[in-house]
């Protein structure tokens, strides 16, 4: 639970869960697979690489990146819409809290 809002802050053990118990796209966010490796790396995702995005995403919510096979690359908070992620070719969609490599370093 993050101090500041009360909201919950998704970590990589509930996005594992949430790819279990949900069909694509539900509260992912799916990019490219040429930029997977940066996205777990734990680099933030931009608008022109998403391929397909969960249409009721609104900004500040929590997000699970995935890779267009559906696999977790990481978590973190969504910075536009569903709408403005699809029609925008620049800026930040989503500002990556967890890449799946940073912690298995």
């Amino acid at each position: 639970m993050r101090p500041t809002d009360g909201a919950y802050s998704l970590g990589l053990a509930g996005a594992e869960r949430i790819i279990q118990e949900t069909k694509n796209p539900k509260r992912r966010v799916v990019v490219q697979t040429d930029v997977a490796e940066f996205i777990a790396d734990g680099r933030n995702v931009f608008a022109k690489h998403v391929v397909n995005v969960d249409p009721d995403i609104q900004p500040e919510d929590e997000v699970v990146v995935v890779s267009e096979e559906d696999k977790l690359l990481a978590v973190g908070r969504a910075k536009l819409s569903a709408e403005y992620i699809t029609a925008f070719q620049s800026g930040t969609a989503v500002k990556v809290r967890y890449g799946i490599k940073k912690l298995k370093k």
